[in-house]
């Protein structure tokens, strides 16, 4: 079965289901999908249904939010915020959304970390695990059966293909996602390697309750192949280094020449991919060369009508411009709004910049961007210590690479890892779990 009985029986039908809709928001498959991340315009209900089902869980499972630490994170990005407008001198419905999404996001994460606690971590990873065996299913119809995409067709057009139901969206070989001639896996996400940092998360959350096993661990190996077939530069990377931090138990020499025994030749294979290794050398040689990049954003501003956006940057050239961003607003950044940005205030209007990790700082200041990486180090550390395998930096490692290439802050689930330890209550977070367990079995 894709998702088993007892798995329901364990933590809840509503509460699964639930988590469930939260994934499919967090892949952001559709513009509908997006809509807990930005945009109060549009058709109301994919804006309100998360709102309405947070609420249904809200009351099945009754939490305070008399909490202090909610209310100083809120009070902390209120005056930001605040601060942030005054600046810019824009009160208008869209820019006071882009704040009110953020309030958003930590507050459902804040209801999420209440409610769940650590079962967060076992259900996420089996609602991966469902998506995966879809998304593996969907890949190989696509691969073995070029005809299919015909039937693809048929469904809603995403940016670079078609979505099926929200669960699985087919990549257009005619829009580019395709590598050495074999289509990439997007699974339920918008994009491939966004899917691939879903499932990155899923792989540590697998490996943080059984550490590094193989044997009698069917998820791990659904997970590590749909992460293949996604052909994810940053997610094979990331995966990397999450393998490298748990293979290492003590820091001593023994177990540093084992782990470079068995990870060396790994590396190296796979640096061999088209989209490992030449693709980064490519990346970081076109981001060196800035003179060509001001020659390309020249020729499409003549080009183009101002303000339309050609594409996204890379993440590698995106990084060199968020640094700028940042120089030039250190203690208040530019804000949750690109448009305030020094990038697209003063050299282009007609692009994206790709790069989550920078981009936290150069959005938040340096003040506030550290206090939020203070609080992932926090929930990084809480998360190992709730673990059967305890590697304090793992998350901290795992959202930053990911963070290189995508947003991660602000975005459903991915917040709710970010802000764990933050609203983690005094006991242990796995007591916590057990009661949202003995509950739902109790209400049965």
């Amino acid at each position: 079965m894709i998702l088993e009985s007892n798995f329901f029986k364990k933590y809840g039908r509503f509460e699964i289901f639930y988590m469930l809709v939260m994934v499919i928001y967090m892949a952001q498959a559709t513009p509908e999908t997006g809509r807990m991340i930005g945009g109060l315009s549009g058709n109301p209900i994919p804006f309100l249904l998360p709102i309405i089902l947070t609420y249904i869980l809200w009351k099945k499972h009754p939490i305070s939010f008399k909490n202090k630490k909610l209310y100083l994170i809120l009070a902390i990005y209120s005056i930001w915020a605040i601060c942030s407008l005054i600046k810019y001198g824009n009160y208008t419905t869209e820019e006071l959304s882009y704040h009110f999404f953020m309030v958003y996001a930590i507050v459902i994460a804040y209801i999420h970390n209440k409610i769940y606690g650590y079962t967060l971590i076992p259900i996420y990873e089996q609602l991966l695990v469902f998506f995966c065996k879809i998304a593996i299913g969907g890949w190989l119809i696509a691969v073995l059966i070029p005809a299919s995409s015909s039937f693809f067709h048929l469904f809603p057009e995403t940016a670079f293909g078609n979505h099926v139901l929200y669960l699985f969206n087919w990549m257009d070989p005619a829009k580019g996602q395709i590598y050495s001639g074999i289509i990439r896996n997007a699974g339920c996400s918008w994009e491939p390697g966004r899917f691939a940092i879903m499932v990155t998360l899923a792989i540590f959350c697998n490996l943080c309750q059984n550490g590094i096993k193989f044997k009698n661990n069917k998820n791990i190996w659904w997970l590590l192949v749909t992460l293949a077939t996604t052909q994810s530069t940053t997610g094979f990377f990331t995966i990397m280094a999450i393998y490298s931090i748990f293979l290492i138990k003590k820091f001593n020499l023994k177990y540093i020449i084992v782990l470079a025994l068995i990870m060396i030749p790994i590396v190296y294979g796979l640096l061999q991919l088209d989209f490992m290794g030449k693709k980064v050398r490519d990346r970081i040689t076109n981001a060196q060369d800035v003179s060509r990049l001001y020659e390309q954003f020249d020729y499409h501003s003549r080009k183009q009508d101002e303000g339309i956006y050609l594409g996204s940057l890379d993440r590698f050239e995106a990084m060199t411009f968020e640094w700028m961003n940042l120089m030039h607003d250190p203690i208040l950044g530019y804000g949750r709004n690109f448009k305030h940005s020094y990038f697209y205030t003063n050299i282009t209007s007609n692009y994206k910049l790709a790069n989550g990790l920078a981009n936290i700082l150069s959005c938040f200041g340096v003040f506030f961007g550290i206090f939020l990486f203070y609080i992932l180090y926090k929930s990084s550390a809480a998360i190992a210590a709730d673990s059967n395998e305890k590697r304090k930096i793992g998350l901290f490692i795992l959202f930053c690479l990911s963070a290189i290439s995508y947003q991660v802050l602000s975005v459903p689930i991915f917040t709710s890892f970010w802000f764990y330890g933050y609203f983690k209550q005094q006991k242990n977070q796995r007591t916590k779990s057990k009661h949202l367990i003995e509950t739902i079995q109790l209400v049965k």
